[in-house]
Parts: C-alpha cells; structure tokens; sequence
C-alpha cells in the first residue's frame, strides 16, 4: 500500500483453475504443501475449452469474449502480442488463439512465429482475425503456421464453427495458389 503496509494479493481465477485441475501447480513449490496431494487423486474432467483472445482494441476482445463465453467456451484476454507470448509462457492453460495481425509491441505474425517455434506451443492451434483481407497477408499467416484466417467484420456463427473445427485438428486457410 502507499503507508508501507503489505497486503496479499491472490489471483482468483487461477486458484479456481487450481482447484478444478485445470492448471498443475509447479513442483518444487514452497507454499504447497506435497502430503495433501494423494496420486489417488484425478483431475475432474476440463468441459470447456479455454480460447484466448489477442487484440488491441478493447471493443473486439469483449465482443469476441461475449461471443465465445456464450457457447461455453473460458475466455483469456490479450492486448497485443507480447502480452499474449508472456501468458502463454507462463503457462496459461489454452485451447484455441485467435489473434489480431496489427497490435503494438508484437503484432500478431510475430506472436504466430514465436509460437511455431516453441516446441510446447506449435500445436496450439492459433487463427489470425483482421481487417487485412489481402492475400500476402493470408499466405504470410498460412506459412507461419495459422490454422484460420478470418477478416472483420465476421460472424459469430461462422468464428464459432471454425473454432470447433480447429479444436477437432482442422486447417480452415488456404491461399489462392493453393486453390488453383
């Protein structure tokens, strides 16, 4: 606090995360205590898919997160790239990313690069949503390892069924020459 004194600060959804098994504590932590945790014990069943939303106007993530949270989907929310990468890092338990191409600090190709090296991320499955329709764009995306391009304004239905395709392991993008 600004007088000195210390007050601790929990991070709610993550101890939600935590006690429904969605997120494995690191082992080696001083503040759990390992005789609590029998191998007995499993974790309950992850029911909805966690997607994380990558844009740096506020508008499209809340719209984007309204979107997704009503078809059951845990929302995480990103401002641009390297906010994004830092998460992800951490660990951040995540299904689906769909992203901006054009964001500060690290647009969303340079995020989508980041993450196809990552040998812990390549096989999340990321979708790139912009106003950018132009096919270097798509193929820029498509060669960096996107799974889905979409351009804005898109519909729900359509971002919604493609999400569900993605999780099940489908490429939606292809580009012109691709096509031919």
């Amino acid at each position: 606090m600004g007088d000195g004194r210390i007050v601790a600060i929990a991070d709610v959804l993550e101890l939600i995360d935590l006690a429904a098994g969605r997120l494995r504590k690191e082992s080696g932590g001083a503040l759990w205590d390992e005789a609590t945790h029998t191998p007995a014990e499993l974790p309950p069943e992850k029911t909805e898919p966690t997607v994380l939303i990558v844009d740096d106007s506020i508008t499209v993530r809340e719209l984007l997160s309204m979107t997704f949270n009503k078809a059951g989907y845990r929302v995480e929310q990103a401002r641009d790239g390297q906010e994004a990468w830092e998460k992800l890092r951490s660990g951040l338990p995540c299904d689906i990313v769909f992203c901006d191409i054009e964001m500060p600090r690290m647009d969303g190709l340079e995020l989508l690069s980041r993450m196809q090296k990552d040998p812990i991320l390549t096989d999340l499955p990321i979708a790139m949503l912009t106003s950018r329709g132009a096919d270097r764009h798509r193929q820029m995306a498509v060669q960096l390892g996107a799974r889905g391009y979409f351009t804005k304004p898109y519909l729900e239905e359509a971002l919604l069924e493609a999400a569900n395709r993605m999780l099940k392991g489908e490429v939606l993008v292809i580009t012109k020459a691709e096509a031919s």
